[in-house]
């Protein structure tokens, strides 16, 4: 979670899904999914870029070989997702599905 003036200005995080029952973004059961939320007076601040550099190290940290998320293929945020590494692998329903390789992987 994020704060700014002391009271939440975002959260992120990630699980991980069974391909039984998957998410929007969903690429593979091994890989979570990420999910992010900006309060909008925080937007533009580099909340999001913080909350989200934390996860994809936590993520690394963790063993994981990559994050994925779905988003709007005109949502801002997506030049955010792909200045911090992830790439566009798939469009389902149409949202863009975006991977970030996590360590040394080169992709999914």
């Amino acid at each position: 979670m994020a704060l700014a003036d002391d009271r939440p200005a975002g959260a992120a995080w990630h699980r991980v899904l069974p391909g039984s029952d998957p998410g929007y973004g969903f690429v593979a059961a091994d890989i979570p999914e990420l999910t992010i939320a900006v309060d909008a007076a925080s937007r533009g601040r580099g909340v999001g870029t913080q909350l989200l550099e934390a996860l994809v190290a936590h993520a690394g940290d963790a063993g994981y070989r990559a994050l994925s998320l779905s988003v709007h293929p005109h949502n801002p945020a997506r030049r955010l997702y792909e200045r911090l590494g992830f790439v566009q692998v798939d469009v389902r329903d149409g949202a863009c599905v975006l991977v970030r390789p996590l360590g040394s992987t080169s992709g999914p």
